[in-house]
């Protein structure tokens, strides 16, 4: 029996950005696409400047990686249509 095709499931990714408390500056962007696994790998570099506590403001840096899908291709599939007609007689009694 062959074994069952996994689903495949699109992940959306969530990118982070600034808000009242962090800043986020993107520093570096590269993204390189992969025809073969249909995806692009994107890498982040980005530097956050935490500023909750304006006594101890400070910031790091973070590398984030994560591929996006390509969208599906619309494949034109030509379906014929086959009807089959029948011929039913019916007898009454």
């Amino acid at each position: 029996m062959p074994k069952p095709q996994p689903i495949k499931t699109i992940i959306p990714v969530k990118e982070l950005e600034s808000n009242e408390f962090t800043d986020v500056v993107e520093l570096e962007r590269i993204v390189t696409p992969d025809p073969e696994k249909r995806v692009d790998h994107i890498f982040v570099r980005r530097r956050k400047i935490c500023k909750s506590n304006p006594a101890e403001i400070f910031s790091t840096e973070e590398y984030a990686r994560f591929d996006v899908a390509w969208p599906e291709e619309n494949k034109e599939q030509l379906k014929e249509e086959v009807k089959e007609e029948q011929n039913v007689e019916v007898k009454n009694s």
